[in-house]
């Protein structure tokens, strides 16, 4: 599924959206190889893994802007 992989690619390797699904790579390659199917619940945890990389991200951002000011 090319949208996990994005996912994967987004939160800087395979092992952080593995981890996010609580699952080992393997079954992240399995599921990516289409030999195991993708739940619901698998995409709404990379969402969710994504949400959380992009707040933090976004509260850097934040500090960055806030330190140039200074």
């Amino acid at each position: 599924m090319v949208g996990l992989m994005q996912a994967g690619v987004l939160l800087g390797s395979a092992k952080a959206l593995a981890d996010a699904l609580g699952i080992q790579p393997r079954s992240l390659r399995k599921k990516t190889d289409s030999e195991r199917g993708v739940s619901c619940e698998d995409l709404r945890a990379a969402a969710d893994a994504l949400d959380a990389r992009a707040a933090a991200m976004i509260q850097h951002a934040a500090k960055l802007r806030a330190e140039a000011r200074s």
